[in-house]
């Protein structure tokens, strides 16, 4: 199989994925199981997703990853790091772009997951993982042999940013553009797994402990 037919794969599996919890709620008449649904949906697409890239050849930007051990330390320091490009991002919007500091999808996701925790697994493990084999291997990836590094990096990243209809294009798109670089520096998909899981399990748990 070649890389545009492993890359069309995955982006096709990750759309249907997002499709299924609403069909399913639709069809089946089970609109107050849908967050729970959702959660069931988006690990097994997880784990699907997975199995694909563990399929695939590797693409130009994954010739020469990083052993192990570094790839865990650039994913935990990952963390750090897009945490604080989300602040500095969040910053401009608020100050300068005048738009609300408030997230509206995180405020709305987050009080569903105080009434069904299991909600988090879907947010804090199997979304980082859709959509890091999604936007950064499968776009990213796949585009960086065709195009310039940093044209590539801006599409996917807008892609990103679109998919979370949120108004805060500045702060997904940044996070998008960092995670493209550290999949970049390092021939790993894993390790911006690990920083988005990191970011999102954080980002979370503040909201949580409000």
């Amino acid at each position: 199989m070649t890389l545009y037919k492993q890359n069309f794969s995955i982006i096709i599996s990750y759309l249907f994925i997002l499709l299924i919890p609403s069909a399913v709620v639709r069809f089946g008449h089970l609109s107050a199981s849908f967050f729970l649904i959702t959660t069931i949906v988006d690990c097994l697409g997880a784990a699907w997703l997975l199995y694909l890239n563990q399929r695939t050849q590797a693409n130009a930007i994954e010739q020469q990853p990083f052993p192990l051990k570094p790839i865990i330390i650039w994913g935990l320091c990952g963390i750090v790091l897009v945490l604080v490009i989300q602040i500095i991002a969040g910053f401009i919007e608020q100050n300068i772009l005048r738009i609300t500091a408030k997230s509206l999808n995180t405020i709305s996701l987050v009080t569903t997951m105080q009434q069904q925790p299991f909600l988090i697994l879907a947010t804090t493990i199997a979304a980082p993982i859709m959509e890091e084999i999604t936007f950064r291997k499968a776009v990213f990836g796949g585009l960086a042999s065709r195009l310039n590094l940093i044209l590539a990096a801006v599409i996917s990243s807008l892609l990103f940013a679109f998919l979370h209809q949120d108004g805060h294009l500045l702060i997904y798109t940044a996070i998008g553009l960092f995670l493209c670089w550290l999949y970049r520096k390092t021939g790993s998909i894993f390790t911006t797994i690990i920083s988005h899981a990191g970011m999102n399990l954080i980002v979370t748990l503040l909201y949580l402990n409000r």
